[in-house]
């Protein structure tokens, strides 16, 4: 970019002496701080003198307001943009710490399920363990203990009422 030429420079700072104050005002309308208003219509005035087209008289007040406008707008959109990532982090956040809280109670759950099991005899504590660990059902398990399934069947009611009162006794 090249800078204006010395009568635009002059044409530039009379206007900035006029309006300045109004520009900030126009900014803090939309932006609702001050400083920043100032900071922003600032950059606008130093753009406009590092600007390398023709400013005239006429169209000077239009172009610097569009210029200030788009710049509100830049910055509320890199607000909008920060606040997302902002709530986007809080979320992770509180996922992380709940997915943390869920591993912790599975493991109290699992442990207390583990120390109502071994309370049971041994035969209602492995038929308990293969229906609940390895998802077996009565029919599988007869076949593989070698005993009937209606045996299967009593030995899971049984322990199931146990370790349900035991659990609840906790």
């Amino acid at each position: 970019m090249k800078p204006t030429t010395v009568t635009q420079q002059q044409m530039i700072a009379d206007f900035y002496k006029e309006y300045q104050v109004k520009l900030v005002n126009f900014a803090v309308a939309r932006l609702g701080n001050w400083q920043e208003a100032e900071d922003l219509v600032q950059d606008v005035f130093v753009k406009l003198m590092t600007y390398d087209g023709i400013i005239n008289k006429t169209t000077i007040r239009s172009f610097v307001f569009t210029i200030t406008n788009h710049e509100v707008m830049n910055i509320l959109r890199r607000r909008a943009c920060r606040h997302k990532v902002e709530e986007n982090v809080a979320y992770e956040q509180e996922l992380q710490h709940c997915a943390v809280e869920r591993v912790v109670e599975y493991h109290d759950t699992l442990r207390m399920v583990n120390y109502c099991v071994d309370q049971l005899t041994p035969s209602c504590a492995k038929v308990y363990r293969l229906t609940l660990f390895d998802g077996k059902c009565a029919g599988e398990i007869a076949k593989e203990l070698n005993v009937s399934k209606r045996t299967v069947e009593s030995q899971l009611l049984t322990s199931r009422k146990k370790v349900r009162m035991m659990l609840q006794a906790i």
